[in-house]
């Protein structure tokens, strides 16, 4: 093996230990903030707040017109191309913040609610804040300094917890869950420019045009998806109220947006690291496997075993009070069964420099998510996540896989057999857990959450065991960890 891949191997490794274990910690708050800010404060504060999060989160996809992934992914890239994209960047962060200023009075009138305009306001800060550290934060991934991009989101998840929970306990009410974030975005902004000490030139806005393509077709995929992200706070916030949205933003809180806070630190090691081998296809393929398996056994059993307690969970983590959360929970975590490995395809993409297909399913799948929240509307939230997650299953996974197979050099025999298994696991720890005494399953949240925890990864784990890259994976991960304990 030359030097050149045992010093990538080595990178990739301390890369994923590093933001792996910062991504645990960030979970781990943003967990204790689910649980701490449902005690703090009442359904209808975030209701309130996630009734603005869409408007604010669709302006915020033009916020640096995919240029910061263009700028790890392309092997040069000279410094005025980097003093462009900054000044690009910020111009483009100011006239979204100034954007959704003035679109404020009319989410006032659209919710029929005079507190929506300065939530609206307040709730812009952080789109300039996040343009100012985009190029910080792109040279810090494209220089693969994975450590101090981890410490960088460990300090702004917990300036934000603090600042929030503070603000909540302090009788702010919604207010705290707009202050937090624009403390968290400042914080990530000064760690960024400190940790990179990078300077930018005089104001430029020319830039290349092979980058704005690049940049243009990966923001067109940021602008359809957010329909199929979004449009169901804005549909349930419309026509069933704060309350019921409250929620639903709780389910979602709890289950889906973990998720998304593995995956988003992930790409930040895989990319770059994808990016530099993209001409070796069989080590491409070969590594986009490996790291899937291994997401895939840490997150789908656990996903798997939470959906099927999911009374007991939200009884435990929420109190009693919050049960109408459970059947929504249920529903948005089968649909979330299927997210960790789905959500990676956008490496094989962006990676391979083919953001223009990756765009095309980006239409695709938000049509058809869109479409699934208007079917399942006329039942409420518990409709939207139920159609939400048949849809999913129906609509996407299959044409997700078709399209992967056509682009490589992963096939889709590949994708739908790391899919495919712990889809089986848990339907097997399904009909295992209701095959167990109501005793054990009914008398204590706990004994039935442990229960379906425990079915769960020892079904997975025997079912992994039995194919060989998922043993190998395995096998290896166990044996790099008894070397790191050894020494």
């Amino acid at each position: 093996m030359s030097a050149e891949k045992i010093q990538l191997g080595r990178t990739a490794l301390r890369g994923g230990l590093v933001t792996g274990g910062a991504q645990a910690v960030r979970m781990l708050i943003q967990f204790i903030s689910v649980i701490v800010l449902a005690r703090l404060l009442v359904p209808e504060d975030f209701g309130l707040v996630a009734s603005v999060s869409p408007i604010v989160a669709f302006v915020g996809l033009f916020q640096n017109l995919g240029l910061q992934q263009a700028v790890i992914q392309r092997k040069e890239i000279a410094e005025t191309q980097l003093n462009q994209v900054f000044w690009i960047s910020t111009l483009v962060g100011l006239i979204c913040t100034l954007v959704v200023v003035a679109l404020s009075p009319a989410v006032a009138v659209f919710y029929n609610d005079p507190r929506m305009t300065a939530i609206t306001i307040a709730a812009a800060a952080p789109l300039l804040l996040g343009s100012l550290a985009a190029l910080p934060l792109a040279l810090l991934n494209r220089h693969l300094k994975f450590g101090q991009l981890a410490l960088n989101d460990v300090y702004a998840a917990v300036v934000g917890l603090l600042v929030t929970a503070a603000a909540a306990y302090l009788g702010m009410g919604y207010w705290s869950l707009v202050i937090g974030p624009a403390a968290s975005a400042a914080v990530a902004l000064l760690a960024a420019w400190w940790a990179t000490r990078w300077m930018p030139g005089r104001p430029d806005v020319r830039i290349d045009r092979d980058v704005i393509s690049f940049g243009a077709n990966l923001t067109g995929f940021n602008l359809v998806n957010f329909f199929s992200r979004n449009l169901d706070n804005i549909l349930i916030g419309k026509f069933s109220g704060p309350v019921e949205l409250g929620y639903y933003d709780r389910a979602y809180k709890l289950l889906l947006f973990p998720l998304q806070n593995i995956t988003q630190p992930l790409s930040r090691v895989m990319i770059p690291l994808m990016s530099r081998i993209q001409e070796d296809k069989a080590r491409f393929r070969d590594i986009y496997l490996r790291t899937n398996w291994l997401l895939a056994m840490v997150t789908m059993p656990g996903i798997a075993a939470l959906t099927l307690a999911a009374q007991p969970t939200v009884s435990i983590l929420f109190g009693e009070q919050w049960l109408p959360v459970a059947p929504i929970f249920a529903w948005l975590g089968i649909a979330s069964l299927m997210q960790p490995v789905s959500s990676t395809t956008g490496w094989l993409f962006i990676c391979q420099g083919d953001t223009r297909t990756m765009f095309r399913w980006g239409i695709y799948s938000s049509l058809t998510t869109v479409l699934s929240f208007f079917v399942g509307l006329q039942w409420g939230a518990v409709g939207v996540a139920a159609a939400y997650a048949i849809s999913g299953y129906v609509l996407r996974l299959p044409v997700l896989a078709w399209l992967l197979g056509r682009l490589g050099p992963v096939s889709s025999v590949d994708f739908m057999l790391v899919q495919g298994l712990f889809l089986l696991s848990a339907l097997a720890a399904w009909v295992s857990y209701r095959l167990l005494p109501d005793t054990l399953t009914r008398n204590s949240p706990f004994i039935a959450l442990a229960s379906a925890i425990c079915l769960n990864y020892g079904l997975a784990l025997l079912l992994a065991l039995l194919l060989r890259q998922p043993r190998q994976v395995l096998l290896e991960v166990l044996s790099k960890g008894m070397g790191a304990i050894r020494r």
